[in-house]
């Protein structure tokens, strides 16, 4: 399960193209994982995908959205998007409303399963009237907070420059005050009785903190689908440990970024350098980035948790194809760290990088043949589905 995609980047961004388009075969599209601000969904690629078969697909507005009807009437559109496109090629895809309904395609189907979410709650969760409109749509979880400050809670600013400048006012305050709202606790519980989830990325640190206070008290489980892990990147989309930990106490479950580029080690903690150090072979913005949170991460989950959560650990992934940002480069070649030799054969990703959503059954098989534990990532879906039944169950049920 991709606990991210967004193939409507089009509706809200219109230079990014038409997402979810066939090429016709045999005449491929020619991308390279330097595909920022273009389509990669090109439905060839997702149909049938053997290394994401349940997408969450993400609707989001303009960070700029300043009204109410304005930012419904643009998730809308990217929800009819999807399932008029859905109702055309019902063959080969389905949307799934429910745990259930995810589970009987997936063993009574081959198609490609589709599951709404929402990310960035800023002008969409204003009463309990607009959660529960937004789980009559089938939406399963909304990412509250994106990339801007709202009314609702602070956004992490991050390194990157532009991001700085796009979150702009939050740069006067201090984090201390950078908290979740009341209007945000508010939120939290309003889609919970709506049975639609919470997903705390891309919370400011002092913000995703007051989430995890409120949901253990409030007894909701929290969702994380694409933040990072602090020890290895030390910037406020960083996850600290005890967060984490939080996170699992609380029957809730992590997801981290597939793209070797946004898991590329940011000033990490000497004891995580040391072992980036000691490493034989490591490619920097490669799979191997990606690896190592990985790796690291369910490290230190099997050191801390229980035996029990260890067995049924289960820790997700997302890719963000068609979100505002590069996947890995290969680890041979022109864009990599080393060359490649005419006398071995290597996967696909690790020539080409991860291209497009077709290239991730060769960055699954490639970790599979160098020994990474899957398994966690495997459970993930079950997980997942398990959660959002327990949101269902529970409707209205949370004051």
């Amino acid at each position: 399960m991709d606990l991210q995609i967004h193939p409507c980047m089009h509706v809200p961004y219109s230079f990014f193209g038409t997402g979810l388009e066939y090429f016709e075969e045999g005449n491929e599209p020619g991308l390279t994982w330097k595909h920022q601000l273009t389509n990669v969904n090109y439905a060839n690629y997702l149909r049938k995908n053997k290394g994401a078969r349940i997408l969450c697909v993400g609707a989001l507005t303009q960070e700029n959205i300043a009204s109410k009807k304005r930012g419904r009437k643009v998730i809308l559109k990217q929800i009819k998007y999807v399932n008029d496109f859905v109702a055309a090629n019902s063959d080969d895809f389905a949307v799934a409303r429910t745990p259930q309904e995810v589970r009987d395609l997936v063993h009574n189907t081959d198609k490609t399963i589709i599951i709404h979410s929402i990310e960035g709650g800023k002008r969409l969760i204003n009463s309990q009237e607009d959660a529960n409109f937004w789980a009559e749509q089938g939406v399963a979880f909304i990412t509250l907070v994106h990339l801007v400050d709202s009314k609702l809670g602070a956004a992490a600013n991050q390194p990157m420059f532009a991001l700085k400048v796009l979150n702009f006012k939050s740069l006067f305050r201090k984090e201390k005050n950078r908290r979740l709202t009341e209007k945000g606790k508010q939120a939290i519980v309003w889609l919970a009785n709506a049975g639609i989830m919470t997903d705390l990325t891309h919370m400011s640190d002092s913000t995703r903190k007051d989430a995890l206070a409120w949901m253990e008290e409030k007894g909701i489980p929290p969702l994380v689908t694409h933040d990072v892990f602090k020890p290895i990147q030390n910037q406020p989309r960083g996850m600290e440990e005890e967060d984490v930990l939080k996170v699992y106490a609380n029957d809730g479950m992590i997801s981290l970024p597939i793209s070797g580029e946004t898991c590329r080690p940011y000033k990490p903690r000497a004891d995580y350098q040391a072992k980036l150090d000691s490493l034989e072979r490591y490619c920097n913005g490669s799979i191997d980035s990606y690896k190592f949170m990985y790796e690291q991460v369910k490290e230190f989950l099997q050191k801390e948790l229980s035996q029990d959560q260890v067995e049924n650990l289960s820790i997700g992934f997302q890719t963000d194809f068609n979100g505002w940002l590069n996947h890995h480069h290969g680890r041979y070649g022109e864009d990599g760290c080393f060359e490649a030799d005419p006398d071995s054969t290597y996967e696909e990703i690790e020539l080409k990088g991860l291209a497009h959503p077709g290239l991730l059954e060769s960055h699954w098989r490639l970790l599979e043949k160098e020994g990474v534990d899957l398994e966690p990532i495997k459970r993930s879906s079950e997980k997942f589905l398990q959660m959002w039944q327990f949101f269902l169950d529970n409707k209205g049920k949370f004051e």
